[in-house]
């Protein structure tokens, strides 16, 4: 499911960025912040996903403790 939204995401950008490059009306100042919103978001992007891997990763990482703190409990009782 992650990576039908991540793939959404890029999708959605690429189709602003090609709708900015065919409209030959637009001003290249703006032009130049819808590119650089878009390196934005990209950016960020790309930051919200390596925290949420790192998350998962501490999230298993606990889990993993839980289960042998409770296995030991039980071996003391």
């Amino acid at each position: 499911m992650a990576d039908k939204v991540e793939e959404q995401v890029e999708e959605s950008l690429n189709m602003v960025v090609m709708v900015m490059e065919q409209s030959s009306n637009m001003r290249k100042a703006l032009k130049q912040k819808i590119f650089k919103t878009v390196s934005t978001l990209r950016t960020l992007f790309a930051k919200l996903k390596d925290k949420d891997a790192k998350k998962t990763k501490e999230i298993n990482e606990l889990t993993k403790q839980v289960g042998k703190m409770g296995t030991e409990l039980k071996q003391c009782r």
